[in-house]
């Protein structure tokens, strides 16, 4: 009788997580994550930790929505708090980045593949090393230098920009580009510093938070998928086209993460 009691309850236990199960929509600032949340379906406020998250549903399926606040200290930070406080699926994060290809302009989607901390190693007589980080999880193992976002995340990614329509913008039809993403502590507005980063690690858009967003991740086993439209190209133009273009590109991130949702 107590065995057929424990396999009873493990059976509801298994039906109350799966019906609990929601992907995680993260966004740095408002303007990421405001039409994602106007489309919000059965929206519920919750508070946790100093960090405000959205629940409810999107193309039909339960997501979290929330804010992290820019840099990657509090996108580490908020990552942690959401894997502690719910039971997510994966987690895809969307935003605007600074676009480091020479082809890309603003209006433009990039989504990762791999993604680098730029900013954290050692600086000495003048030449910065690269470290790569350490998973606490693993005995403190280094994780790789190039964080890989989920492979099927990535495949269905691929998938919905082939279909995707997104408004014409500037008189063309913004493009898609795969590839690595650098993440850093700085609003990069400097030519010189935008052709380095693409150079040098092949990245072909910059950002402030997805690097350290991957790190959680891969500690704590959470697939995860960063998708960004190009504000910007993060040259001496930067914060000018950066304050003109952030609502059309959050907006075509967004479109893109409701395609995603969809597939």
């Amino acid at each position: 009788m107590a065995l057929k009691q424990s396999i009873v309850l493990a059976f509801f236990f298994v039906i109350y997580m799966a019906q609990g199960q929601r992907v995680a929509i993260m966004g740095a600032m408002d303007k990421e994550i405001e039409f994602l949340k106007s489309e919000l379906e059965n929206k519920k406020k919750i508070q946790k930790s100093g960090v405000t998250f959205f629940t409810g549903k999107l193309k039909n399926k339960r997501v979290v929505l929330f804010k992290s606040g820019v840099g990657k200290v509090n996108a580490a930070y908020c990552t942690a708090i959401l894997v502690e406080n719910f039971n997510v699926t994966s987690l895809i994060f969307t935003g605007v980045a600074g676009g480091l290809h020479p082809e890309i302009k603003p209006g433009d989607i990039v989504i990762s593949n791999n993604l680098i901390q730029y900013d954290f190693g050692k600086l000495k007589n003048g030449e910065f090393e690269i470290w790569p980080t350490r998973n606490l999880k693993e005995k403190n193992n280094r994780n790789p230098l190039y964080l890989d976002v989920d492979p099927v995340l990535f495949k269905k990614s691929e998938k919905v920009s082939s279909r995707l329509k997104l408004k014409p913008f500037n008189n063309r039809l913004p493009k898609f580009y795969f590839g690595t993403i650098a993440t850093g502590d700085n609003f990069i507005s400097d030519t010189l510093k935008a052709k380095e980063l693409n150079t040098k690690f092949n990245a072909i858009a910059t950002e402030m938070e997805g690097a350290a967003v991957a790190q959680i991740c891969t500690m704590l086993n959470l697939p995860y998928i960063i998708i960004r439209s190009c504000s910007d190209n993060a040259n001496t133009k930067a914060q000018t086209d950066y304050l003109k273009f952030v609502e059309v590109a959050a907006l075509n991130s967004a479109h893109m993460v409701l395609g995603l949702l969809e597939e």
